[in-house]
């Protein structure tokens, strides 16, 4: 502790001193000895040491700060968490991990803003952060960002032909004009809507932003995808020649499109959502995928439910398709939503856990 109280100390020191932007908290100047009773000289060392920690922790902060406004995030993101780990300080503590939240935030290290803004609520739920709703206003903004999905994925990743360090062959990956893709980031939302919870749990607010999320949970999305393997050698992959794809192989896809398509988290389930197959084009292997066509069925079909016990237990998923006459089966993987998802891979993002399905281990087959 004394050693990073020195080298701030130093640090700081030897730059400019910086004072408070309008708009940041004021901290309080350090508390002055008491007058009346002369300490003794053992006392001594200890007040001047107070003295001299609650001072660097000021400067530390001022100059953190000035990273901040500065836009110097990453950099600003170190010293509001050195500073929120040093100082046992209200006004400092809770300052910093506001600041170091939203410096997570602008990094790209949302996990990192989802701590910060969990200790400083549940550390300080009277801070100024917290009781003006500056962190309400800040949680609501980015789920509203969240919620806002992309519903049409058209995406084709092609083989270049550049090689990386390793000798890896580099992909390129390439959608229609004026397409952008955006990620689906729903841990942050889901992260964000537990610090609204920990603040107002019933206030209509937060019930509007779950009202938000359930929606986008049920939001249905379409995908069409061609992603071309490299071929383990000169003569390409035997399987693709014959149009079959293996069980393994749909599980390594299906991480490869959630890594694409999500932030953080990949299942390999999601492939159960798609037709998928091999194909080839020029002696060059590629999958294809694409969601599923709902087939239509009469109305006086009785109805088979499929229940998230089922998906618990590993009994997979009934067939799309089914026999004429025969019972009609609520199938999850006929429609891909993420609330579908989450039941067929087992994951409850409100609380960011997943439970194990039972599934025979499969390896790649000469890969």
């Amino acid at each position: 502790m004394n050693k990073f109280f020195t080298s701030l100390f130093l640090l700081t020191t030897l730059m400019p001193f910086q004072v408070f932007a309008d708009d940041a908290p004021a901290l309080p100047q350090a508390a002055q000895p008491a007058a009346p009773a002369p300490p003794s000289v053992e006392a001594m060392p200890q007040v001047n040491q107070a003295q001299t920690t609650a001072q660097q922790l000021n400067i530390g902060y001022n100059f953190a700060y000035s990273l901040y406004t500065a836009q110097k995030f990453d950099q600003a993101k170190d010293m509001f968490q050195k500073l929120a780990a040093a100082s046992t300080e209200p006004t400092i503590n809770a300052n910093s991990l506001y600041y170091y939240s939203q410096s997570a935030f602008r990094t790209g290290d949302y996990d990192g803003c989802l701590k910060g803004l969990d200790l400083l609520v549940k550390r300080w739920p009277n801070s100024p952060e917290v009781a003006k709703g500056y962190v309400t206003q800040f949680a609501t903004f980015l789920i509203d960002q969240v919620v806002t999905l992309q519903t049409n994925w058209n995406y084709y990743r092609y083989k270049s032909d550049t090689l990386d360090d390793k000798g890896n062959p580099q992909f390129t990956e390439s959608v229609p004009p004026g397409y952008k893709l955006k990620r689906i980031n729903f841990k942050l939302g889901f992260g964000l809507y537990k610090i609204l919870q920990e603040i107002q749990p019933t206030a209509a607010g937060t019930i509007a932003e779950k009202q938000k999320l359930d929606t986008m949970l049920n939001q249905p999305i379409k995908i069409f995808w061609v992603d071309e393997k490299a071929p383990p050698s000169q003569y390409g992959h035997p399987a693709d020649f014959y149009a079959i794809i293996t069980t393994a192989e749909k599980k390594q896809f299906s991480k490869i499109i959630c890594d694409r398509i999500f932030y953080n988290w990949k299942t390999e389930k999601l492939c159960d959502f798609f037709d998928t197959y091999d194909d080839v084009e020029n002696l060059r292997p590629k999958y294809v995928a694409k969601t599923k066509e709902p087939v239509n069925s009469s109305e006086n079909q009785s109805l088979i439910p499929y229940t998230a016990e089922d998906a618990t237990n590993g009994q997979p998923p009934p067939a799309l398709a089914q026999v004429n006459n025969a019972p009609k089966i609520i199938d999850p993987t006929a429609v891909l939503t993420l609330a579908n998802l989450f039941q067929v891979s087992g994951y409850n993002p409100y609380t960011d856990t997943t439970t194990k399905l039972n599934d025979g281990p499969e390896t790649l087959p000469g890969l």
